[in-house]
């Protein structure tokens, strides 16, 4: 495998991984303003929450083309993959990919549901059930997204392997 390829194919775990961080950052930020413990809230406990949910939602507005990138760098790596290395195409498929399709519309999901919590509060009507919502599909969201992480870390031990 030359340098180039071994590139290629490790520009997708990289992203990924800095996607992953910056998700739980998100994440475990809005748990903390909820909990009032941990190290999330004490980077954020002399702030106002206002400017905190503000920044929450600005975050979020790059979550779906931010997986969206993602997954064009994991299909352009299962491209050169088949086309240069000659991998199977019965390889390119895996366990790994589909859940991260799956996280792909869990974050169009979620980021519905946080465009209507933000509708709902301009409009100032009732908010805590798409709160919830939203909520437990952030949990799942983050669930999801270590499965996925973990099964990248052995896909991309299997495919950069002789």
């Amino acid at each position: 495998m030359e340098a180039v390829d071994f590139v290629i194919l490790l520009l997708h775990p990289l992203v990924a991984t800095v996607f992953g961080f910056w998700l739980y950052r998100h994440w475990s930020t809005i748990k903390a303003i909820r909990l009032k413990r941990g190290g999330a809230w004490s980077r954020i406990r002399n702030r106002n929450r206002k400017e905190i949910i503000a920044e929450h939602e600005r975050q979020g507005r790059w979550a779906l083309p931010a997986i969206l990138g993602v997954i064009l760098l994991a299909i352009f790596a299962d491209i050169h993959r088949y086309v240069n290395l000659d991998a199977e195409v019965s390889d390119l498929f895996s366990l790994h990919g589909w859940l991260g399709i799956t996280l792909a519309i869990l974050t169009f999901y979620m980021t519905r549901t946080g465009k209507r919590i933000v509708k709902q509060r301009e409009e100032k009507s009732s908010n805590a059930k798409m709160k919830g919502i939203h909520q437990r599909a952030g949990n799942l969201m983050l669930a999801l997204l270590i499965a996925v992480m973990f099964l990248g870390f052995l896909r991309a031990v299997q495919i950069i392997q002789p």
